[in-house]
């Protein structure tokens, strides 16, 4: 059986990495290096780590080309030696994984996302960041962790205790950037069809059944993610099942309970079966990231509901044929509910410290370099990075200038960015569980079930066997 009285036990860990974290880099590197008054930290210097050696491990993604533009500024400000490999993710958490179960100190720094942290946050693999950015001898002045976006960094902060949200306890990863769920429109195909654009669940089903067969046989109202896999789940789906009202676990007692057969849900996951069915692609069951947003560029799908950066992407001109068509906009509300009960679901890539680093130092001053303002206003722009976690990067003229041919781009930020977060309850059997959903909705949208309710009952059954090894310990 799991037992999960992990968090004492990364408690001990984090203590024991702190007491030789705080004692800083090695002796002679440090006076080799600063000399004088900074021989023992009296103030911040970037080469206080002169001569160190660190090994980060990247995640092929356009987050990573300006990190790799800019490092060797980096190595000639620090002094520090940056090893580091890019990996295409189909195989990257596999070597993640391996090194941090190894407990290897040949990483230094890796890239992760939320839903990875469950699992390497409650194992005691990741070191917390917060006592670091306290510490004004490690940390440079103009570090500024207050301008992150809130819920965004708290994307990164967990108590490790599965079963409670995200955004308390120990800060286990540095945001590069992130994704949100929107909706984007073709204002073409709606004006000729006389259509309005829809600001409720009840008009968008009434409109992607109006926009069905809109250009010809293969042409369809809305383009929604279907491929079996968590991506499917964690888009517009859980933005739209938060919306609702819906739950996904409840802890009860010492364990995790599922509520996936609750009304709200079972009304939600009803209503998305019908926008499917009545309004979707007729390839749903296959439909990715990459293909909803290419036919929705191509004018095939006339509506998409998907991450901020696949809609952003569409409409550059040399993209998508149908750029100068496309309308970013807020997803639409259920009905009966107000602007106060905007959700949408999060997807964040962070930098992380492996906490069984030999250079903690070293890699602490990767990280706050390559999460500064200074570089995140830089690369925000020259890698049209969407979304950039910091306001000021957000709020400069190059990044605007950047969102302002995306129309409704802007607008749709400023209104969602305070309701953008993990809604999703942490467990570490996510991918299971998430596979399992996505297996059921699809048996829905094929009819296999009588009816919605009877087909959440037994997905209810299912991921309550999946999480019933975890017991929750306070």
């Amino acid at each position: 059986m799991k037992n999960k009285k992990v968090w004492k036990f990364l408690g001990v860990i984090l203590s024991v990495s702190m007491m030789f974290t705080l004692n800083g880099c090695g002796s002679d590197k440090k006076e080799e290096s600063q000399g004088g008054s900074n021989t023992d930290h009296a103030e911040f210097s970037w080469d206080m780590c002169s001569g160190d050696t660190i090994t980060v491990l990247f995640n092929e993604h356009q987050y990573v080309t300006p990190i790799i533009e800019k490092m060797e500024d980096f190595e000639k400000l620090t002094g520090i030696k940056v090893e580091h490999s890019t990996i295409p993710e189909s195989n990257y958490f596999d070597k993640i994984g391996t090194l941090l179960n190894a407990k290897s100190d040949k990483l230094d720094i890796f890239m992760t996302g939320p839903y990875q942290i469950w699992e390497y946050g409650s194992a005691g693999y990741m070191e917390d960041l917060q006592p670091y950015i306290d510490n004004d001898k490690k940390t440079n002045p103009d570090f500024d962790s207050d301008d992150f976006f809130q819920s965004i960094l708290d994307s990164a902060r967990w108590d490790g205790v599965e079963g409670h949200e995200m955004g308390t306890g120990p800060l286990l990863g540095l945001p590069m950037g992130f994704e949100s769920n929107v909706m984007i429109y073709n204002k073409r195909i709606l004006d000729e069809k006389g259509l309005p654009v829809p600001k409720t669940t009840s008009e968008l089903l009434e409109t992607a059944r109006a926009l069905q067969k809109h250009n010809g046989e293969n042409s369809y109202g809305v383009a929604l993610r279907g491929e079996l896999g968590w991506g499917t789940i964690i888009t517009a789906y859980q933005s739209l099942y938060k919306m609702w009202g819906a739950t996904d676990f409840e802890v009860e007692g010492d364990k995790l309970v599922s509520k996936v057969n609750s009304p709200e849900a079972v009304e939600m996951t009803d209503w998305y079966v019908k926008l499917i069915q009545e309004g979707g692609s007729p390839t749903w069951a296959s439909a990715t990231w990459s293909s909803c947003g290419g036919e929705l560029g191509a004018g095939t799908a006339a509506i998409m509901l998907d991450a901020t950066n696949n809609a952003f992407s569409q409409t550059i001109p040399e993209n998508a044929a149908e750029a100068e068509n496309l309308v970013i906009a807020p997803i639409p509300l259920p009905d009966g509910k107000t602007d106060a009960d905007t959700k949408s679901q999060l997807w964040t890539w962070s930098l992380a410290m492996n906490s069984a680093s030999a250079h903690k130092d070293a890699a602490w001053l990767f990280l706050q370099y390559f999460s500064g303002k200074e570089y995140q206003n830089e690369s925000s722009v020259s890698a049209k990075i969407v979304n950039t976690p910091r306001q000021s990067s957000y709020d400069q003229d190059a990044y605007q200038e950047l969102l302002k041919n995306s129309e409704g781009f802007v607008e749709t930020f400023d209104a969602t960015v305070d309701y953008t977060r993990m809604y999703y309850t942490p467990e570490t059997y996510f991918f299971e569980v998430s596979q399992t959903w996505c297996q059921t909705l699809q048996e829905l949208v094929e009819g296999k079930y009588a009816s919605t309710q009877e087909g959440m009952d037994k997905l209810k059954e299912k991921l309550d066997e999946i999480v019933s090894h975890i017991e929750i310990t306070e």
